[in-house]
């Protein structure tokens, strides 16, 4: 592991080049001297807060990435990372010096520093969604921003108090856990532990302390396995080296934030067995589930099913000596590089970028930043979805011919549709789990056989976007409702309806009335007269929407639907949230002198007693107002729920019944329908 702590000292080109040599990495050792001089004489002037040179910092980033065994061009893009950014050099400069590879991985990790008009909050999601898109074209670009945070973090102390909180808290929830789901678990848990102490000292100290008092005792344990273990491998000629493993600090104060106690963490006392073959992997095993009686379901096989960030191993979890839950996990050599390094291992065996490019499409997150490239248009968007997908654990689930789908935990019917394709998802009608039936919405698990029925004419619904968990599925929902706006608009309309319920009792003073949904307003059209201009002209179809039913008086705004003329909102109608990406569709709109009555539901709530419909009625007729509907109901003991749908002038017009209706003896609320929410 690389320490959590460095001792701030100037280190010169020749530690890079030992490091670069001692991991065998095939290199040009004098092009790497001439990016050290570029970079030294670029940084000249320049000192970091402690003290020292800026081009210490440079040099520490590029010794990281050469002790993680990276190539030459990864090695001198992180000499020159901070150059476009802090000095005259610009990124053509770069290029010419030292090729096009180089120049776009600097670019990609340079700053957004010319933002004019934005925050700095605004600038740095900027700046890591510029970052982020980069690493698309080669994933080197994330490499050198994680190696680039970990110096940092490393060197932390130096900032002033807040800046380190806000530092912390960035690695802690965007860059520590990028670099797991990159696979990079050793730069993780360094970040996360950095970051830990920053945050939370006396919780770090707390467990540092606990460990220090039981380190002896738990270092004797390991050895006692180890030693039994090995024994036991020896006999059977299978070679292996055996790890003892101590649980990194923040990952126990999670645990510890959950409940737990340190005798419950089972891993805890942990080892990793390291192995040449994957048959010697299966076979050590069986030989610790004869040693030790295993826990049943804490097994878990991620080398037949490795995680979306290439991680393979064994886990099992056992009873070990004196009744201690052990953790064991079993891998190969090349599997251990990986989960250590993740993508960065790859780089490991010379294969270049070009070969590894089709094997980091298997990483979900970098399949996900490809979709996002062209999808999300907006970047707070981006940077939410970003983080939600960081913090996914994953389940295993199978397609009826028994294809292994590897999904977010929480992950419903929907989600598995649109992984398998885009238009399964948008023709989702149904799904069937273990050949059950099972509404859209249900939470999958592991093990899962999942069979989706689709309908040519169906197509997605907003409420889905409610129970999605997947980055995936949202955002090709979300891309389908921008394109059928006025879709998502309908549905929108129609959840604004408050129907009532069809067991509630209908008697209110000797008159009963059928319980159905309020009639539907017919649509307004320039056939007739609907006292609307929009921009100088009516003669343009018009809907009223029948979310909010706006009327003269009211503040409104025209939503431009394809094919169906313009719906009229009120501008605060809920409805609009949906559609505020939609800014282009939309039309100022004014009301004209006009004759003309509109619909409006009316709702009057009232202590029940006899002839209280005919005197609401009575006092409506008062107002020379036409009814075109009316409906009755006992809500609750003693509790009337009146609604009609009235014909009205406009707001002044409204408002005067409402007046009226409200000094009717035992009338206690009248309100327009879904303006308030009403009594079911």
């Amino acid at each position: 592991m690389l320490p959590l702590e460095l001792k701030i000292k100037s280190r010169d080109i020749d530690t890079l080049i030992g490091a670069i040599q001692s991991n065998s990495i095939n290199a040009n050792i004098e092009t790497i001297k001439r990016a050290y001089e570029t970079a030294n004489e670029a940084h000249k002037n320049q000192q970091r807060l402690s003290g020292e040179p800026f081009i210490v910092h440079p040099m520490e980033v590029a010794i990281i990435l050469a002790n993680l065994k990276m190539d030459e061009t990864t090695i001198i893009a992180a000499l020159l990372h901070d150059t476009v950014e802090d000095t005259p050099i610009d990124i053509n400069k770069v290029k010419e010096l030292f090729g096009d590879e180089v120049a776009l991985l600097v670019d990609g990790v340079t700053k957004i520093s010319s933002l004019k008009k934005h925050t700095k909050q605004k600038e740095q999601a900027e700046t890591l969604r510029k970052m982020l898109l980069a690493t698309i074209q080669d994933p080197r670009v994330i490499i050198i921003k994680l190696a680039d945070k970990l110096h940092n973090m490393r060197t932390i102390m130096f900032q002033p108090e807040n800046k380190q909180k806000y530092i912390a808290q960035e690695v802690l929830d965007i860059y520590a856990p990028l670099a797991g789901r990159l696979g990079m678990s050793q730069i993780r848990s360094e970040l996360e532990d950095l970051a830990f102490k920053v945050l939370y000292p006396d919780d770090y100290q707390a467990i540092l302390e606990h460990i220090k008092a039981r380190r002896t005792e738990l270092e004797s344990y390991i050895d006692t396995v180890r030693n039994t273990l090995l024994q036991r491998l020896k006999e059977l000629n299978i070679e292996a080296q055996i790890q003892g493993r101590i649980k990194h600090h923040y990952s126990i104060f999670k645990k510890l934030q959950q409940g737990r106690t340190f005798d419950d963490i089972f891993d805890l006392r942990a080892v990793r067995v390291i192995t040449n073959e994957v048959k010697d992997c299966y076979g050590i095993l069986g030989i610790v589930h004869t040693i030790w009686t295993p826990i049943p379901s804490r097994f878990k096989d991620y080398i037949a099913v490795p995680k979306s960030n290439m991680y393979q191993s064994l886990h099992t979890t056992v009873i070990g000596p004196d009744g201690h839950p052990l953790e064991i996990q079993i891998r190969t050599w090349d599997m251990h590089a990986t989960a250590e390094m993740g993508i960065a291992a790859h780089w490991m065996y010379k294969e270049g970028i070009k070969s590894f490019t089709p094997k980091y499409k298997s990483i979900t997150i970098l399949n996900n930043l490809h979709e996002w490239e062209n999808e999300v248009r907006d970047t707070r968007e981006f940077i939410k979805e970003l983080k939600m997908d960081l913090y996914e654990d994953e389940i295993f689930v199978f397609t009826p011919k028994g294809k292994i789908i590897k999904l977010a935990k929480g992950s419903t019917p929907v989600d598995f549709a649109y992984l398998i394709h885009t238009e399964i998802g948008n023709h989702c009608a149904g799904a069937k789990v273990n050949n059950q039936l099972v509404p859209l919405k249900t939470e999958l698990k592991s093990g899962d056989i999942i069979e989706i029925l689709t309908n040519k004419k169906g197509h997605p619904s907003p409420s889905w976007l409610k129970f999605v968990k997947s980055s995936n599925a949202r955002y090709k929902i979300r891309n389908w409702l921008r394109k059928n706006a006025e879709i998502e608009e309908e549905h929108l309309e129609k959840e604004g309806k408050q129907v009532s319920d069809k067991n509630k009792k209908e008697k209110i003073a000797n008159v009963s009335i059928p319980e159905k949904e309020l009639v539907k307003i017919k649509s307004y059209n320039n056939k007739r007269k609907v006292g609307i201009t929009i921009n100088g002209t009516s003669n343009v179809m018009i809907k009223l929407s029948q979310c909010c039913q706006p009327i003269p008086g009211d503040n409104v705004i025209g939503f431009i639907t394809r094919g169906r003329g313009i719906t009229v909102h009120k501008r605060n109608c809920p409805s609009l949230l949906r559609l505020q990406n939609e800014s282009e569709r939309f039309v100022d709109i004014k009301w004209e002198q006009s004759e003309s009555t509109y619909p409006v539901k009316l709702a009057v709530e009232a202590l029940d007693r006899p002839n209280l419909l005919k005197d609401v009625a009575d006092e409506i007729s008062l107002t020379k107002t036409n009814i075109i509907k009316a409906e009755a109901s006992l809500v609750a003991k003693d509790q009337a729920m009146l609604k009609f749908v009235l014909e009205v002038k406009g707001i002044n017009h409204l408002n005067d019944i409402i007046k009226r209706l409200k000094q009717i003896r035992n009338v206690t609320h009248v309100y327009k329908l879904n303006e308030k929410v009403v009594l079911k």
